[in-house]
């Protein structure tokens, strides 16, 4: 517990921290001070389940830290710092890649690190760029995203993001040019008014049609998340991504995956892309690296970008490849196989996803539940039959959110309701924390 009261961190907070995502001068809500298993702790002794897993980045809960942090002390005391650039390297980093290489999907074994997902994703962006000049297609620099997409809140990566654009960008403009925005696979409110299976998997047909309309021969890139995160977890149907794989084949576009929240076991696979069985020619990866005990993340390049960027170079950060982090990430990887983490995800996954769907989904005002692992959205609708949202004023999700923190319980309220827990949650958890959520939702009355 803190020697200062929490009313005296709060005062003490207001006056020196700006906080991200919050309008400045915004009053903090709980000062969090301790974190054992899956639970947080406040500077009131109040326990929370962290059903949001802290953005969805803290992968292993809070008792993983400690095992962490023995392997953080350690490489501290033998090399605190080594810089990457120039061709400099480190046994810390040498030792993370080889370990990251047996994780990822075959063919993406060559990383490019950073501080964390906007650096990826910025990264990504500018390595695709990079990769079609050096080629010789100079041409080739247009990133096409999906709508409802987040991606970063960096200058480089803002464009890509379109959920909530008016917030993010606002104050920001003009934004960095080349960037593409089509539909997405939000299936329960498809762009195009059609109904799945029936429509086709137009969103994925879209992509091509975007490719020829604007020419292949500016088009860079496809960034996408395998399931949208931010947004509420939104699944797509299971035809799209080898779609959209097959499309940045054939018009040859690379086709970035965004991996960040969703990598690391989040969804029951060790990378989400694995549920389809497609492979990106470039992969963003951030929070689930270090379970974010420490910010790092890793661009990871397939073995022909690679080939096409020899005598190219991509500029980096101070930090690329910082070995005290890359010493984390070693041991949270360690933990991830050595724990069979990905095995408890699928396993508990399925039956938190069997409880939403049979306690949650019938009542009045929720319209879908999706997810894969322990990764689920839940949109909260005013009609159920018309899909009608509830007008925004009234912050109904917000609501939910909010009563759930005061019964001690963290989820993540925006567009939709997500519940995204830590890997290591067991089946009780799962019904604790689902119990303290159900009456909160059950309590909400059709607009």
């Amino acid at each position: 517990m803190s020697a200062k009261s929490t009313s005296e961190l709060k005062k003490l907070d207001m006056e020196h921290v700006i906080h991200p995502m919050a309008p400045v001068g915004t009053e903090p809500t709980v000062v969090m001070d301790e974190g054992h298993g899956i639970y947080l702790k406040d500077t009131d002794g109040k326990d929370y389940i962290d059903g949001a897993s802290q953005l969805t980045c803290v992968n292993l809960g809070y008792d993983s830290q400690e095992e962490v942090a023995e392997a953080v002390a350690q490489q501290m005391s033998k090399l605190a710092y080594g810089t990457l650039f120039g061709g400099n390297c480190t046994t810390a980093n040498i030792e993370c890649s080889r370990r990251l290489a047996e994780l990822t999907p075959k063919g993406l074994a060559h990383f490019f690190y950073t501080c964390g997902g906007s650096e990826t994703l910025d990264t990504a962006f500018r390595t695709a760029r990079a990769y079609w000049r050096n080629k010789g297609g100079s041409n080739k620099h247009k990133i096409i995203s999906l709508s409802n997409a987040y991606h970063g809140v960096s200058l480089g990566v803002l464009p890509a993001t379109t959920l909530m654009h008016d917030m993010f960008a606002r104050g920001v403009y003009p934004l960095v040019p080349g960037f593409i925005h089509i539909p997405s696979y939000y299936c329960y409110r498809c762009a195009f008014g059609l109904h799945y299976p029936d429509c086709g998997i137009q969103c994925a047909k879209f992509l091509a049609h975007t490719i020829e309309s604007e020419g292949q021969d500016s088009i860079a890139a496809f960034v996408a998340e395998p399931i949208h995160g931010t947004a509420g977890v939104i699944v797509p149907p299971p035809e799209y991504w080898p779609m959209v794989r097959k499309i940045c084949a054939e018009h040859d576009v690379l086709l970035i995956a965004d991996e960040v929240m969703t990598g690391f076991g989040r969804t029951g696979k060790m990378f989400a892309t694995e549920h389809w069985d497609i492979v990106p020619d470039i992969m963003a990866m951030a929070k689930g690296l270090t379970s974010a005990y420490l910010p790092f993340g890793a661009v990871a390049l397939s073995d022909t970008v690679v080939e096409g960027l020899k005598g190219a170079g991509i500029s980096g950060f101070t930090y690329s490849g910082h070995p005290v982090c890359s010493a984390a990430a070693t041991k949270v990887m360690e933990i991830y196989v050595r724990d069979r983490i990905v095995e408890n995800v699928a396993e508990v996954g399925k039956y938190a996803l069997d409880r939403l769907n049979a306690e949650f989904l019938p009542l009045p005002c929720v319209g879908e539940i999706s997810g894969l692992g322990l990764f689920f959205g839940m949109e909260i609708v005013a009609d159920k039959a018309t899909r009608a949202p509830f007008p925004k004023e009234q912050g109904i999700s917000m609501r939910i959110g909010q009563e759930a923190r005061q019964k001690g319980l963290l989820v993540r309220a925006g567009n939709r309701i997500a519940f995204t827990p830590p890997l290591i949650i067991t089946k009780e958890e799962v019904d604790k924390a689902l119990d303290i959520l159900l009456p909160i939702v059950a309590a909400v009355k059709p607009g």
